[in-house]
């Protein structure tokens, strides 16, 4: 009996008890006309006496006892009903498991399964039923709350996974910020009380900056849910402020007989963009510069076909040609490193902040020498790009 799909389980079980009632209405005829067969063969070749010496017309018996040679005909007499009843009732068994089995026990097993691969949270696997009762639709109720809290797990994990990847980047980038403000606070220890009035001054209001840099990017990314929220704040940069500013960080984070930077003289005095992303990228870039540098560090800075272009070479072992592949995945980091302060974000967050200020970072190696990098920026306004 093949599997019936319904709409209900009550009429499944009405098309099972029809077929049901089919098969032992036309079995039950067949065993009774099988057994009154064998019954008229074997008086017809076995009993020597007349059957109406023994039986009346409503087969009652006349006598005690039968002659010797009719107990078989008793027996078939007899086992015909009994028979036929254990006939109806095996039908009966197997229509009830078969309907058990088809249209009850899988739903419920295919329900149990998910239930607990559910409790255990696991969700990913997928509630199949291809049953059409009350039970099937109870499956698929079950795929649609799987679906559900998959959909709602993963976006809570993408949602930690963000905020942890925000969380890395923030601290990642107050590191250099830190150490520049360390380093101006190193050099009036340094000097013990010596510097001039205007020297002292000048150290204050650049501190002062730092501070306020701090200040903006901490709220900036304080209002960000996610990288790729931050929002860059256009501003009007003058160029040569931008690479003395550069000159002088860069040469508080690697030293000043390690540090130098180059500026191309153009007619582009003022660019539009994000002072405060534009040197972060600036100060990750020298932070990578000086961990892996032999010597010295260069940067060179020019602006051109409408982008500010800051490379940063240094001269030490360069690039892999993994690191030149990977170098842009968050948390990558080579082999060889055992930093255990380096995150390796700072080449995804650059390119990741190049990319917002409408420009984008390259990396590359250079001749007989280390690593390369170069970041762009646009310097048009926004509403113009």
């Amino acid at each position: 009996m093949d599997k019936v799909k319904n709409r209900s389980i009550r009429d499944s079980i009405i098309k099972y008890l029809a077929v049901c009632f089919i098969i032992c209405t036309v079995g039950n005829l067949i065993l009774y006309a099988l057994f009154d067969y064998l019954q008229s063969w074997y008086v017809s070749k076995f009993v020597t006496v007349s059957l109406l010496d023994f039986f009346t017309g409503d087969d009652i018996k006349l006598w005690k006892e039968l002659p010797d040679d009719m107990w078989f005909y008793e027996v078939l007499r007899y086992g015909k009903h009994i028979v036929v009843a254990l006939f109806s009732v095996f039908c009966i068994w197997v229509t009830v498991k078969k309907f058990y089995n088809a249209e009850i026990k899988t739903p419920i097993d295919t329900m149990i399964y998910a239930s607990e691969r559910i409790l255990h949270d696991d969700l990913d696997f997928e509630v199949v039923s291809e049953c059409k009762n009350e039970l099937g639709e109870l499956c698929s109720s079950f795929e649609k709350m799987r679906k559900n809290l998959y959909s709602s797990n993963y976006e809570l994990w993408k949602s930690l996974e963000e905020r942890k990847r925000l969380n890395s980047a923030f601290s990642h980038d107050l590191r250099t910020p830190i150490t520049v403000l360390k380093g101006y606070t190193e050099l009036v220890k340094k000097f013990d009380g010596r510097l001039s009035h205007e020297k002292q001054s000048d150290i204050i209001m650049k501190m002062s900056v730092q501070v306020e840099r701090l200040e903006h990017y901490t709220e900036k990314m304080s209002s960000a849910h996610k990288l790729e929220d931050i929002i860059p704040e256009e501003d009007e940069i003058s160029f040569d402020i931008l690479c003395g500013d550069m000159e002088e960080v860069g040469k508080l984070v690697c030293g000043e007989d390690v540090f130098s930077i180059s500026a191309k003289k153009n007619e582009v005095s003022y660019i539009y963009n994000d002072r405060e992303l534009i040197m972060q990228v600036f100060e990750n870039i020298i932070s990578n510069a000086k961990r892996y540098m032999h010597k010295e560090v260069k940067c060179f800075a020019d602006i051109e076909n409408d982008k500010l272009r800051i490379i940063v070479t240094d001269d030490g072992r360069g690039f892999s040609d993994e690191a030149l592949l990977k170098a842009w995945q968050p948390f990558y980091r080579g082999e060889e490193e055992d930093d255990i302060e380096h995150f390796g974000l700072g080449l995804y967050i650059c390119r990741l902040l190049c990319r917002k200020c409408g420009g984008d970072l390259y990396i590359s190696n250079v001749q007989n020498s280390g690593g390369k990098v170069a970041a762009e920026f646009s310097v048009k306004k926004s509403e113009s790009r």
